[in-house]
């Protein structure tokens, strides 16, 4: 049922007052005039809201699956070649990978490179995109709720819900959200356009429709649904006004069209786009790895009204809903089968009402009396010479067109006439009363479509998918289900005449309006920071809250709150391998290697292609026992052979064997063994895809040092010549190339070289200039490497390495009133380094200042009590260390 709300066209005025279109605005003299700016008013009014309500998120960081999608994803961040994203799914692993979810959205993706391109990697406007989405998507709900809901009203009651509806906060506020709000923009877009080609069938809009159609699809799987959207309104004919002749061939038309579009889609979805070739984890969607099929089917059926719930009522709310946050239905005498039972019975009695009603109505009128109405010009351009014989049917009238006929029976004709005009009234009545139910049925059908619809293919029941329940799934179906909601309260608005009446029903609107918008501002506080977000989910997740909780704590340094809090995880859930993984990192930061060492055991144990756990394993090995170097090499030597089978993130998990590799052949390269170090970094060059370009020039660079150790000159040039070849832009492989020249004393000069190449690369980098000035002060031009310090110094003034390296080169020039300000600022930076105050204490003793520098030595002698330097100057100075020191 359409609003034929009064709209002027461009440039015409209003036919009830003077004004044009465009002056409508302020002229507001006549009704329909005012109407239109109420229209107006109301649309603003809800983008406002729904834009007003994220204004916090734009201060928001990347959070949780925010930093795999965005900051570690090569398609994103410009590191790979635009066309991989056809290649990879949306978190830039490859389809064919035995790891990969199998979502394909490239056009979203190609919407978050630009984002990253413009931004600059900032992660506001990635949150002002999502905003405006929002606003958007508001907009065209707004639309869509005109050309179905009877009242402004009731439009405005469900474009305000849906702006302020708190279930949207993970789709708008965490960035990959922005998948959803793509979709759902495409989707709402698609169908007005399809609406428009229902009235006209022209073939334009329905060319528009299947293009929005494609592009919803490549922003999100659950959007193939639209086309069977658009076939169900067809099919209920809304929108129609006159039905015009041949009218069901278009329809026909349009139909077979929508069809082969969505089979076609289907098939392309399916057989050429490959699909995930693993399943889902057990901790991401348990049910599915449940052996039982009765618990199965009672789990999966209650998913939905779980769902449904978070729409009637949004207050508990979490980032994830795995593990056992949705206890699984394990008997039929679980209390949820009954809610189960009434969520369906009520889904399908409302639906089989709607379908009576439109049956009903289509049925119910009288074309007998309809024919009755049908003027004598009409009768006589059809040819006929009466009403009985006009498309077969028998009419009450019995009009006959001859003039004698008439004249003898008009005084019977006269009666027939009277009879005939009140039966005409009589049947136009029910027509109405027809149409009026018709358009009602249909309206509710199209509502609950529009909330079941999209929903289909992530709710478990025909295929399993790597998810139990997510909250920015419910974006697109909650339209429908605002739609119901504004439907239900433009009904009771129609019915209810009072103004007191009415005024409590709007009080009632904007009381839950005011709850849903509270707890939309506080939902999006949640989003900030994984912090917030985490704690927020521990009453719903706790082994999943606390997990990552305890995770993001021990890379803030808060090793006690860490593992209380991973201790606790585990108590919910022993088997977490990530869990088991982060605290070994918590042990290991705080010297409990024994600890540890059963933590990342433990990890492996459970996670058999857990690659970074195997690097910390052997890294504790040998911080807890030097002499345990060949079980660290075997350790390592397992990690950086694991192929990786079914990791979800194949970047962490690459990069992680690349890091054993190296470990590996450092651990070698230390023990002597510089064959069996290169053996190493070939294989890893053998097997590191080719794609990764930084980490296999890393590898060129070790192989090259290793070479120069030797003096395999040659070998080692054409290993750096690798190395630019792979980083030619990189000031860091310019440096590398210079260092190894530099060991050959015959090639200074043309070390030299490259040297000033790095620099003119990298003149903001601080290693390149610091690199710079170790080769100058080998070649004893100390004065030339006092510039190049400073220079580092000052773009990395919180560098305790590069603070103390300018101390040092004053020292050696001699300046040593200059030598003790550096020290002592190196000494502000790392106060609880040793080293630090004893040569603080060597530049103090050099000036003659004996009792500060005794006090320094002393300092750093109660930071590490063993601390040589420190000793053997004392000593020099006949200075006794007792116990205390």
């Amino acid at each position: 049922m359409t609003t034929n709300w009064m709209k002027p066209k461009s440039g015409q005025s209003c036919p009830n007052c003077s004004y044009s279109s465009q002056q409508l605005s302020s002229a507001l003299f006549c009704s329909p005039c005012r109407m239109l700016a109420l229209d107006y008013a109301g649309l603003v009014g809800c983008a406002t809201l729904a834009f007003v309500l994220y204004l916090n998120t734009l201060n928001a960081g990347f959070v949780y699956d925010d930093r795999r999608a965005i900051l570690g994803n090569a398609d994103v961040t410009g590191t790979g070649p635009l066309a991989q994203l056809l290649q990879n799914d949306y978190w830039g692993t490859p389809l064919t990978d035995s790891g990969s979810h199998g979502s394909w959205r490239p056009l979203c993706v190609l919407g978050f490179r630009l984002n990253f391109v413009l931004g600059g990697g900032a992660a506001w406007p990635f949150h002002l995109i999502n905003l405006l989405l929002h606003g958007l998507a508001t907009v065209l709900v707004v639309h869509v709720a005109r050309t179905l809901l009877p009242t402004r009203a009731a439009v405005y009651a469900a474009g305000s819900l849906f702006a302020a509806h708190p279930v949207h906060t993970e789709a708008v506020a965490g960035v990959v959200g922005r998948a959803d709000l793509s979709a759902t923009v495409c989707w709402l877009l698609a169908y007005l356009v399809y609406r428009r080609h229902m009235l006209h069938r022209d073939w334009r809009s329905l060319a528009l429709t299947l293009l929005l159609a494609v592009a919803a699809l490549l922003c999100k799987e659950t959007a193939i649904t639209l086309l069977l959207l658009c076939g169900l309104c067809d099919l209920l004919c809304l929108g129609q006004g006159v039905k015009h002749a041949g009218d069901d061939k278009h329809r026909l038309r349009s139909l077979t069209i929508l069809s082969v579009a969505l089979l076609c889609a289907l098939y392309c979805r399916l057989s050429i786009v490959p699909r995930p070739s693993t399943a889902f984890a057990a901790a991401d969607n348990p049910t599915a790895h449940e052996p039982s099929w009765c618990t199965r089917t009672l789990s999966y059926l209650y998913l939905p009204v779980a769902n449904f719930q978070l729409l009637l009522w949004p207050q508990h709310l979490s980032f994830d809903w795995g593990m056992e946050a949705i206890p699984r239905i394990r008997t039929l005498w679980d209390a949820r089968n009954v809610l189960s039972l009434a969520f369906y019975g009520i889904l399908l009695a409302v639906t089989c009402k709607g379908i009576r009603w439109r049956c009903t109505a289509n049925s119910s009128v009288d074309y007998a009396a309809v024919a009755t109405s049908i003027s004598l010009p009409l009768l006589q351009r059809l040819g006929g010479s009466s009403c009985q014989a006009w498309h077969g049917l028998v009419c009450a009238c019995h009009h006959q067109l001859k003039q004698q006929q008439h004249q003898q029976q008009q005084q019977r004709s006269s009666l027939q006439h009277n009879a005939s005009v009140s039966r005409s009234s009589c049947s136009a009545s029910t027509a109405t009363s027809a149409a009026a139910t018709s358009a009602s049925a249909s309206v509710l059908v199209t509502c609950i479509a529009f909330m079941v619809l999209p929903f289909l293919p992530a709710c478990n029941l025909f295929f399993h998918v790597g998810f139990v329940l997510a909250e920015r799934l419910l974006y697109l179906p909650s339209v429908g289900y605002c739609l119901m909601l504004g439907l239900g309260f433009g009904r009771l608005w129609q019915r209810l005449h009072s103004s007191v009446h009415r005024l409590l029903l709007l009080c009632c609107l904007g009381l839950l309006l005011g709850s849903f918008s509270l707890r939309t501002i506080q939902r999006n506080g949640d989003w900030q920071n994984e912090e917030q977000l985490f704690r927020s989910a521990i009453a719903i997740n706790p082994p999943k809250a606390l997990g990552n909780l305890g995770s993001v704590l021990s890379s803030q340094g808060r090793y006690e709150e860490a593992k209380l809090a991973l201790q606790s995880a585990l108590a919910h859930r022993p088997t977490m391998a990530d869990a088991h993984f982060n605290l070994g990192i918590v042990h290991q930061q705080q010297q409990n290697y024994t600890a540890a060492l059963l933590c990342y055991r433990r990890a492996i144990q459970l996670r058999p292609q857990l690659a970074p756990a195997y690097v910390n394993l052997a890294t504790t090995l040998l911080a807890w026992d030097q002499g345990r170097q060949e079980e660290a090499a075997a350790v390592l030597l397992a990690g950086a052979r694991l192929p990786g089978h079914g990791v979800r993130d194949r970047s962490a998990h690459e990069a992680a064997r690349h890091s054993a590799y190296l470990q590996l052949s450092a651990l070698h390269r230390s023990q002597g063994r510089s064959q069996l170090a290169m053996e190493v970094l070939n294989e890893a060059l053998d097997t590191l895809p080719l794609e990764r370009r930084n980490q296999r020039a890393m590898l060129h660079q070790r192989l090259a040092a290793l070479h120069v150790e030797l003096e395999q000159w040659q070998e080692a040039e054409r290993q750096q010549q690798l190395v630019l070849q792979l980083q030619p832009d990189e000031g860091v492989a310019y440096v590398s190339y210079g260092q190894a020249l530099a060991r050959n004393c015959s090639r200074y000069a043309e070390a030299e070289l490259w040297f000033k190449r790095a620099v003119e690369l990298s003149p903001l980098e601080p290693s390149t200039h610091h690199h710079y000035a170790d080769f100058l002060e080998q070649q004893q031009r100390t004065q030339e490497a006092l510039g190049y310090r400073l220079r580092a110094a000052a773009l990395a003034p919180h560098n305790y390495a590069l603070q103390s390296a300018v101390a040092d080169a004053l020292r050696l020039l001699n300046r040593l009133a200059e030598a003790e300000l550096w020290y002592r600022r190196a000494v502000t930076l790392q106060p609880q380094a040793a080293h630090a105050h004893a040569n603080l204490g060597a530049i103090l003793q050099m000036r003659g200042q004996r009792q500060q520098a005794v006090d320094c030595y002393r300092r750093a002698l109660q930071l590490q009590p063993g601390h040589a330097t420190s000793r053997a100057n004392l000593a020099k100075m006949n200075i006794s260390i007792d116990a205390n020191t």
